[in-house]
C-alpha cells in the first residue's frame, strides 16, 4: 500500500469518526435544547401564574368597585325617578278637583270619614266638617242627597276631600287628598323603588368576585 493509500484510508476513517462525533453531538444538542425548552416553558408558566394571581385579584377588585359605583349611579337615578313620579302624583291630585270624577271621589271620602267617626261618637253628638271653599256647592248638594244634619265650615285649604270632627273636637278623621297621600308616601316610595329596580335595572348584588387561588 502506498503512502497515498494509507493517508486516504486514515482520512476515510477519520471522516467516519468525525461524522459519528458530529451526529452524536447533534443528538445531544437536540436533547439539551428540548430540555431547555421544557424548563423555559415551566419557568414561563410559573412566572405567568405568579404574575396572574395578583393581576386577577386586582381585576376582581376593580370590577367590584365598578359594580358598586354602577349600583350607586343606578340608585341615584332610581331615586330621581321615584321623586319625579311622586311629584307628578302630587300635581295630578292638586288638579283632581277639576276632573269630572271628583264629585264621586268627594262623596266616597265623605261617606268613609262619617262611617269612621260615627262609630266613635256618643249618642246624639253632632259631627262637624271642614271643607275647602271651592267644594261648597258640591258638599251642600251632597249633604242634601245624603240627608245629613252636619255643621260645615268652608275654611279648609286642600287639594280635595274633607276633615270630620266630633263636636268636642276630641276625635278627628282627616280624609283630605293631601293627608292621604302623605300617609301613603312611605309605601309608595318602597313600591316605586322596587318596581323601577325590577323593570329597568335588574342588577345583581349577590355576585362574588372570582379571586385567583
Amino acid at each position: 500500500m502506498s503512502l497515498q493509500d494509507i493517508l486516504e484510508a486514515i482520512r476515510t476513517v477519520g471522516d467516519a469518526q468525525v461524522g459519528e462525533i458530529q451526529a452524536h453531538a447533534r443528538i445531544q444538542v437536540h436533547e439539551v435544547q428540548a430540555i431547555a425548552r421544557m424548563e423555559a416553558e415551566e419557568i414561563e408558566e410559573a412566572a405567568c401564574n405568579a404574575a396572574a394571581a395578583p393581576a386577577a385579584k386586582e381585576r376582581a377588585r376593580i370590577l367590584h368597585r365598578a359594580r358598586l359605583e354602577a349600583m350607586h349611579i343606578v340608585g341615584q337615578a332610581r331615586d330621581g325617578l321615584v321623586d319625579t313620579t311622586l311629584e307628578r302624583t302630587k300635581a295630578i291630585l292638586s288638579w283632581l278637583r277639576g276632573d269630572r270624577s271628583y264629585p264621586d271621589i268627594l262623596c266616597r271620602l265623605t261617606e268613609e270619614a262619617l262611617r269612621e267617626l260615627i262609630s266613635s261618637l256618643g249618642e246624639g253628638e253632632k259631627i262637624q266638617l271642614a271643607v275647602d271653599g271651592r267644594d261648597q256647592a258640591l258638599m251642600e248638594s251632597l249633604i242634601r242627597h245624603l240627608v245629613l244634619d252636619l255643621d260645615v265650615s268652608y275654611d279648609l285649604d286642600c287639594w280635595g276631600g274633607l276633615i270630620a270632627r266630633s263636636q268636642d273636637g276630641q276625635i278627628t278623621v282627616n280624609d283630605t287628598l293631601d293627608t292621604r297621600l302623605e300617609r301613603a308616601l312611605p309605601y309608595l316610595r318602597r313600591y316605586l323603588a322596587a318596581w323601577f329596580e325590577d323593570e329597568h335595572w335588574p342588577i345583581s348584588t349577590t355576585e362574588t368576585p372570582e379571586y385567583a387561588q
